[in-house]
């Protein structure tokens, strides 16, 4: 668009404003106002690119830029501070504006805003129209308009008109400042555009020079921006809820900033605002002061550099400005912790910590389950004055930790001033948290603070907090208490002994941070150990109640992590068979011959249960692996031997949400939560188990329905049972049905001890029977073209068969250690034994569709498969159909899934435990024969290749792009390349392979296929394999079940059906 000069505009105007009165868009009034902005004799603005971020914008304007749902017409940038929103309305209509405006001032959080219908020229300081100038005003004495656009457009005009009364140019009554429960979303939003700000305006990042990486100096720059603007939040809501003297405390201090700005001394204003953690500190909470003057250490530099101009204090009053902006009257929630968990924390936090924000309604929902009521706390109080404590061993920024302090508000608070020194007392000497993050214990502090303030101050006293909130940052929560001495039994070890035999004072070296930190007081920190271990010391030995989310990080992450508990086991100086009294390697019935991986929250659960009294209660939300994973069954052992389960709850439900202002994005992972108490079961004790039954509810109507026991499955089962099933715990989710299946499954033949056992393979089988993972081996180095010495083949299984497979790279058969294709064993492997069978059962240990078979010589890495290696060929094919039945499917996947669990894993261990072998009698012996003939008919059949059935002779093109049947040809392109192959029989066959050649798994990302790879192609008649597929499952189901047949063979396979189909477990075994 061709920028006019004045005389041009002027003689547009005169020429169009009768058609602007009719048109807005397009070539109407907006063009016309572009104009305007372009012109370098007026505006001189420039149109901006999309792309360009907000803060380095300048001296440009966007047209329809877009911010929270709604497009102002035209947004103006003359830089990252100045930011004007206009409304552009037809001639004549510029009052149908006025609500938009007011919008658009909203929602870029801006107090300047320009209404326009061409012809008038509205300009807004907040709610009010400070100036009018007509068009022609503007193109005849442009000199008088630039003066005030430049006086309104300059900083401290833009700051100053916050602080100054206003005249009597006032209009329209000014909004109210909209309460933040409503519109929380903004805040998230504005608080997060805010600490940008603070730290790309002070450069934040350059005071953290010694952290090396970016990312580590952009955490630190946030926690430092938000840590510094947390105050003023706080302080804002004293006023807003007219705390003390706070409201006018406020009034005032800012009549002082806006005479330091009018008088230029810029020095002045920062001192008033500084005065806000004085007076927090003096009134509110007295170690305050401590806390701000350890940030303000980090921001000296900048707090003591001279300021000369409004723009060195422009970003203290843009927290003013931002505090102003809502008002915090009866705020409900843990304010600070929503920003940090559900925003902040991606903007700077990748790491791989397995943490979720818990959900408020999940934390009340577990509060209420454990007991933690205010009906209960004033009852445990009169009994024990010593029975509140609860502590919180990950608690993030405080949600828990919150939720209970409100309780013992709620409990003990009655106004009087005797009252609240009694809650305050109570709150410090009875709400603990730990966490590896110093920032989120800051906000969990300020949390618990935020709901104490009603008891500090009020119209008739003032009880500032004089200790210091009890949260403490730790290297490590599950070693902070290795320097202690906690047991799980309920005679402790003699403690001064084991302390004088220096056997725990090794650890203090290693729990020591570095350096000083307010988040962990070391006087605070000695007292809270010392009376976990003396017996009878008041106000605690140990705790009343354990709750929390911990994180849920697999073994190895926590070790790649060097998390200190797995650094001191890697050194020897911890054992995975003693962690607070828990074995977590194995049961004394079942020890592993591998090292085990429990997860993380596994080591949580050991520690909470630790850090209880006798007879205390621990309630966790963690993943329904609990009940399924095979390296936990440490932890199902011990809690149904040694504690007292009172409930299990479980839900399909989504309970966690991905971080964001929306909390839209669902985490998939299952729950479950436990009410435990640390006390020796009785003989009879009975666990409440509840399975919520509509996995689509949303959290809240979730935990409202199962509260008021709506909508579930609610049984008890015996502790002893759980004890029994340590192995594994799923079973507690099946139906009725299932149970009933699952106990016949059971009760119909062994385990596949007869097969792994190998003294008693040899009996039974004359065979051993390998059962094994892969090897250690870097997949990254295998071959692409076969070796000239003898090698394995790295399998990708052709997913349409059961034995064919594609070599997807070679791999040396080298057993030297110093050969660079070494071929490692891992921890548990049964030296090269599996690799050296001529036989194997193939699986993926994730997700696997079914079992293979294969004769082939394979390798692989690690668990990516695992398989059953042996020499006996026919005992083996009965194994494999045994694996590969609907029935047995059905029995793993019921075991081992879990709702919402992206994954399904079918480990060694899995197939162990659960899968039982048919009793095999003289009556059964001729269907057991006939399954090994059919399973042997099933896999012959896929030797036969597509080389067989189509004449490939004479083809030199190695690579392809598309196949087609052609009459009785395969017509083959490549390029522009063409050549066609004869089918020699099976027309029809070739057509459907053909048809489904994409599914195959053929093409390379280029879309191009290997003319040897399609030659190779399995060409076998697989709807008749489907139906011989069946009938075997029809006859291993009979097997199980003890189901008299009518005559084998495949030509009564439909009759079999019938009978098997009449069976009461039948139908579920074949559901999906």
């Amino acid at each position: 668009m061709a920028e006019k000069n004045i005389k041009q505009l002027l003689s547009l105007w005169e020429k169009e404003k009768e058609e602007y009165k009719t048109a807005e868009i397009g070539t109407g009034v907006q063009r016309f106002v572009k104009h305007i902005f372009e012109s370098k004799e007026l505006f001189n603005l420039v149109e901006g690119n999309l792309a360009t971020a907000d803060l380095k914008r300048k001296n440009e304007f966007l047209t329809e830029a877009k911010k929270k749902g709604r497009r102002a017409d035209v947004v103006i940038f003359l830089d990252s501070d100045v930011i004007i929103p206009v409304e552009v309305e037809k001639h004549t209509h510029i009052k149908s504006g006025i609500q938009q405006i007011f919008n658009y001032q909203g929602d870029w959080s801006k107090k300047l805003g320009l209404l326009t219908d061409g012809n008038e020229w509205w300009f807004y300081n907040n709610r009010f129209v400070e100036k009018k100038f007509f068009i022609k005003d503007i193109l005849e004495n442009p000199t008088d308009f630039l003066t005030y656009w430049n006086e309104y457009t300059t900083p401290d005009y833009y700051y100053r008109s916050f602080f100054e009364k206003k005249g009597q140019l006032e209009l329209f009554e000014e909004y109210a400042a909209p309460q933040l429960d409503d519109v929380r979303e903004d805040f998230f939003l504005d608080i997060t555009k805010l600490i940008e700000n603070f730290e790309n305006k002070l450069n934040l990042k350059g005071y953290f020079k010694k952290e090396k990486v970016e990312t580590e100096r952009k955490k630190r720059a946030v926690e430092i921006s938000y840590a510094f603007l947390i105050q003023f939040v706080l302080y804002k809501v004293l006023v807003d809820n007219a705390f003390g003297d706070f409201d006018n405390d406020w009034n005032e201090r800012l009549k002082s900033i806006d005479k330091a700005i009018r008088a230029e001394t810029y020095g002045d204003v920062l001192t008033k605002i500084k005065g806000i953690s004085d007076k927090i500190s003096d009134r509110v909470y007295k170690r305050f002061n401590d806390e701000q003057l350890m940030i303000n250490d980090k921001l000296k530099e900048i707090l003591s550099a001279p300021k000369t101009d409004i723009g060195d204090v422009s970003v203290w009053l843009d927290i003013l400005l931002f505090i102003n902006r809502y008002n915090f009257a009866n705020v409900q929630n843990e304010i600070f912790g929503y920003v940090y968990e559900n925003y902040l924390k991606d903007l700077y936090l990748n790491e791989k910590k397995g943490q979720y924000f818990t959900d408020p309604h999940v934390v009340e929902f577990m509060l209420n389950e454990m007991g933690y009521t205010k009906e209960n706390l004033q009852k445990r109080y009169t009994k024990d004055k010593d029975s509140l404590s609860i502590i919180d061993p990950s608690c993030g920024s405080g949600t828990f930790l919150y939720n209970a302090t409100n309780r013992i508000v709620e409990a003990f608070f009655d106004e009087s001033n005797k009252s609240s020194k009694l809650t305050e007392q109570l709150i410090n000497d009875n709400i603990f948290g730990l966490d590896i993050a110093e920032f989120p214990l800051y906000l969990a502090e300020m949390n618990i603070l935020m709901r104490m303030l009603p008891i500090i101050i009020n119209e008739r006293y003032n009880n500032p907090i004089d200790q210091k909130i009890k949260v403490f940052k730790t290297r490590d929560s599950i070693a902070e208490f290795l320097d202690t001495e906690l047991k799980n039994t309920i005679s402790d070890i003699n403690v001064a002994y084991k302390k004088s035999q220096g056997q725990l004072s090794l650890f203090k070296e290693f729990l020591d941070l570095g350096y000083d930190s307010f988040m962990r007081d070391k006087g605070d920190l000695d007292n809270l150990k010392n009376s976990l271990e003396i017996k009878n010391q008041k106000p605690r030995t140990r705790f009343d109640f354990v709750v929390g989310n911990p994180p849920y990080v697999s073994y190895n992450e926590c070790a790649s992590q060097d998390i200190l508990a797995f650094v001191l086991m890697r050194e020897g100086k911890l054992k995975l068979n003693d962690i607070y009294g828990f074995n977590l390697h194995s049961i004394p019935s079942k020890v592993k011959k591998y090292r085990p991986n429990p997860n993380l929250y596994s080591f949580f659960i050991a520690l909470g249960v630790g850090l209880l009294k006798d007879d205390g209660c621990i309630s966790y939300i963690i993943p329904q692996t609990l009940l399924t994973a095979g390296d936990l069954d440490v932890i199902r052992y011990h809690l149904a031997r040694y504690t007292t389960i009172d409930k299990i709850v479980v839900f399909a439900n989504k309970m966690f949400v991905g971080r964001g202002i929306k909390q839209t994005r669902p985490i998939p992972t299952s729950s479950l939560i436990f009410i435990i108490r640390k006390a020796k079961p009785k003989p009879n004790q009975s666990v409440e188990i509840i399975r919520y039954n509509n996995p689509d509810k949303d959290v809240v109507e979730c935990l409202n329905d199962i509260s008021k026991r709506k909508n579930i499955t609610k049984f008890s089962i015996s502790q002893k049972i759980l004890l029994k099933n340590s192995g594994n715990w799923n079973f507690i989710k099946f139906t009725k049905e299932l149970i009933d299946f699952y106990d016949d499954y059971n009760a119909s033949g062994d385990d596949l001890s007869h097969y792994y056992v190998h003294s008693l393979a040899k009996e039974y089988y004359k065979s051993k029977f390998i059962f094994d993972g892969g090897y250690s081996i870097d997949e990254s180095k295998r071959l692409y073209e076969e070796p000239n010495e003898d090698y394995y083949i790295y399998p990708k299984f052709q997913n349409f068969t059961f034995s064919k497979i594609i070599a997807n790279g070679f791999w040396p058969n080298q057993r030297n250690e110093s050969d660079k294709y070494f071929i490692g064993l891992r921890q548990a492997s049964q030296e090269y034994n599996l690799l050296d069978s001529t036989y194997k059962v193939v699986w993926s240990y994730a997700n696997p569709s079914k079992f293979y078979f294969t004769s082939e010589p394979i390798i692989w890495a690690r668990n990516q498969f695992n398989a059953i290696g042996s020499e006996n060929k026919e005992e083996l094919l009965y194994l494999f159909a045994l694996l590969n039945s609907t029935v047995n499917f059905k029995v793993l996947r019921e075991n081992v899934k879990s709702e919402n669990e992206k994954d399904i894993l079918f480990s060694i261990t899995a197939i162990k435990s659960f899968i039982k072998t048919p009793t095999i009698s003289k009556d059964n012996q001729k269907i057991k024969a006939e399954i090994v003939k059919c399973t042997t008919e099933l896999i012959s059949m896929e030797s036969e290749t597509l080389n067989a059935i189509v004449d490939f002779k004479g083809i030199l093109l190695q690579k392809f792009e598309t196949v087609n049947v052609v009459g009785n040809t395969l017509n083959i392109r490549y390029k522009d390349k063409e050549t066609n192959c004869k089918i020699i029989n099976k027309v029809e066959l070739v057509k459907g392979i053909v048809s489904n050649i994409k599914k195959l798994d053929l093409f390379s990302i280029d879309g191009i296929g290997s003319i040897s790879e399609l030659k190779s192609l399995s060409a076998f008649d697989r709807e008749y394999q489907s139906k011989l597929k069946n009938y075997v499952d029809d006859l291993v189901y009979a097997l199980y079940f003890k189901i008299k047949l009518p005559d084998l063979g495949f030509k009564n396979a439909e009759q079999i059906k019938n009978v098997c189909a009449n069976h009461k477990y039948y139908k579920l075994v074949n559901s999906k």
